[in-house]
């Protein structure tokens, strides 16, 4: 069967395992294609992003393996690019992509608090109430608005292939402690959003990382939303963002039966020759 991951993050970044373990697992959990996608470096400090002296060592490393393991499962360099806020830098794109298969578009960071440090919208509920009161003066409308119009920036200024988790910003709303996405703002604001990326020729990515983690009940994006996507007629793939070997095909196939029951009828994955389009029924798991 077709089995596919772009997403993945090793210990180049803040992934736990180095590169050659996440493709030795994902060889044996039999996938075709896999793509290791490494947070590329940023010009501040973070502790979670590849530091840009081991940027060439990086991407030297992946395409040893690729070679290694040429017979086995075909390996893709990636990068997860982080666009920031203020626009301050898409961070020397040409340079960074130099050897690099394809690319995953993110927006994590909102905004500065006070005292000038980058809050990102992922990390936990206090650090993104905070966020919002310092650099939103606690209108947290105005924030998610905010989070979806860069979305849309980042998809037609950076044009990446992928387009990663596209409502992390709900990570620490459960329960609707923040703001309701049933609300028609909310919806529009998503719309929007989606309008622009349908212009790009990007790909979202149906992202089964914050269930593996436990961060979520349900993938990136939301059943409402992956609607939309269908309507619009948005390209989609399938990954893991897998930062540990066991999570490198997590949700596969949960994904697989999720898009067909909504309707969709294609899905995208990367090959050696480039971006493929094949029927989502053929990556349906059969019961033995």
């Amino acid at each position: 069967m077709l089995k596919f991951n772009y997403h993945s993050h090793t210990d180049y970044c803040d992934g736990f395992s180095v590169a050659e373990e996440m493709i030795k697992s994902a060889i044996e959990k039999g996938l075709c294609y896999y793509g290791v996608s490494s947070h590329a470096p940023l010009p501040f400090d973070t502790n979670w992003t590849m530091k840009y002296k081991n940027l060439n060592r990086y991407i030297d490393e992946i395409q040893q393996l690729k070679r290694k393991y040429k017979e086995k499962i075909t390996i893709l360099a990636g990068l997860e690019i982080d666009y920031l806020p203020d626009l301050e830098s898409v961070f020397i794109k040409d340079e960074l992509t130099s050897g690099i298969d394809y690319i995953i578009g993110s927006v994590h960071f909102l905004g500065k608090l006070k005292n000038s440090v980058r809050w990102t919208v992922d990390y936990d509920k206090n650090e993104f109430e905070k966020g919002i009161t310092e650099s939103f003066d606690g209108d947290t409308k105005s924030a998610v608005k905010t989070y979806y119009r860069l979305i849309g920036d980042m998809a037609e200024e950076l044009k990446p292939d992928i387009i990663a988790h596209l409502d992390l910003i709900k990570k620490n709303n459960s329960g609707n402690y923040f703001f309701d996405e049933r609300e028609p703002w909310y919806i529009e604001s998503v719309r929007n959003c989606l309008k622009r990326i349908s212009g790009t020729g990007s790909i979202i990515e149906i992202n089964t990382g914050g269930v593996a983690r436990g961060y979520m009940t349900e993938f990136y994006p939301s059943d409402l939303i992956l609607r939309e996507v269908l309507d619009m007629k948005i390209p989609v793939t399938i990954s893991s963002d897998a930062h540990k070997t066991e999570d490198v095909a997590f949700g596969f196939d949960d994904a697989v039966l999720k898009l067909e029951d909504m309707g969709f009828e294609k899905i995208n994955y990367l090959s050696e020759n480039g971006w493929q389009e094949t029927d989502i029924r053929s990556l349906k798991w059969q019961k033995k």
